[in-house]
């Protein structure tokens, strides 16, 4: 893995859990295609195109700045466990 992307991931403490991170995906990846095939354009595409990059990188890095201000954690139980088994930090 890149040294780089590891660093994204894991670097920092995790407040996304697995299924909030496939979630904030595919909705992120739908509206970059729709944007790329021209359902949605002009101002609110280039605005929801941005938004959607944003929240794909918030997906990438299991972090979420937003999530973090308002204290709340996706990361469930049997997560955290297995986080904690290989040393990765998360938020409770």
């Amino acid at each position: 893995m890149n040294r780089f992307i590891k660093g994204l991931t894991y670097g920092f403490s995790r407040n996304l859990g697995k299924k909030d991170r496939i979630i904030r995906a595919i909705i992120s990846m739908a509206i970059i295609a729709s944007w790329y095939f021209g359902v949605i354009s002009g101002v609110l595409g280039i605005v929801s195109g941005i938004l959607a990059i944003m929240v794909l990188g918030t997906a990438a890095t299991a972090r979420c700045g937003i999530n973090y201000m308002a204290n709340i954690s996706t990361v469930p139980k049997h997560e955290q466990e297995h986080l904690s088994k290989k040393g990765i930090k998360f938020e409770k």
